[in-house]
């Protein structure tokens, strides 16, 4: 039971990339009217993707060896995208989502140069041992509890319930909580976020009327 887990979530990055990048072109291309088509499109590609070669191994494969296996803030956020890649509904509104995406750049600008080498210190090391970390998620999970984030607060539940109970090959807890999939994605929504309040910004000042 706990391999075939581990294989499913090992592949689940990938899987979930695949369909938002094939059902999000699909949208852009006007190929996909309807949700089921969409969904139809972003199944191809990963049946596509196994079948495509890659070296010894096929396309997916591939894939899945070039990214890590994601957190459970970093799956759920994956998620939100596939749904949004077929539907075409965007969360950028949501106080909910911009706070969960907001939580994953700081965590990984945090995170991340420290540990490429950048810094002469490495955070990584706190989701080791210590109290810094746990301090910090509590604080996390009692802030999304009372904005009634609940999403995110069963995200970083299941994560850190996956870190106590050993359910993953990992030993850090950062690791339960972010990954660089994650990160890239959330990046990515506050880019858009900034991108549309910066255009509705120049609009508004180019439709203002001119004050004598």
């Amino acid at each position: 039971m706990t391999a075939s887990v581990n294989y499913l979530l090992d592949r689940s990055s990938a899987a979930l990339l695949i369909f938002i990048a094939a059902a999000a072109l699909s949208c852009v291309l006007r190929l996909s009217p309807s949700k089921r088509i969409g969904i139809g499109i972003g199944l191809a590609a990963i049946v596509a993707a196994t079948l495509i070669p890659i070296s010894t191994r096929s396309g997916f494969e591939w894939i899945v060896s070039a990214i890590e296996r994601p957190s459970a803030p970093g799956l759920l956020l994956l998620a939100v995208y596939a749904f949004s890649a077929i539907t075409g509904r965007t969360f950028g509104r949501s106080a909910e989502y911009r706070f969960g995406t907001a939580m994953l750049v700081i965590a990984g600008i945090l995170l991340y140069p420290g540990a490429v080498g950048f810094l002469n210190y490495d955070p990584y090391v706190l989701g080791y041992s210590g109290y810094l970390l746990p301090a910090a998620l509590v604080i996390l999970l009692a802030y999304a509890l009372y904005r009634r984030f609940y999403f995110i607060v069963a995200a970083l539940d299941i994560g850190i319930l996956g870190f106590l109970l050993g359910a993953g090959r990992s030993l850090n807890l950062w690791d339960y909580v972010i990954d660089p999939v994650a990160w890239a994605l959330a990046a990515g929504a506050w880019i858009a976020i900034f991108g549309g309040w910066l255009i509705r910004k120049l609009r508004s000042g180019v439709t203002a009327p001119a004050v004598a």
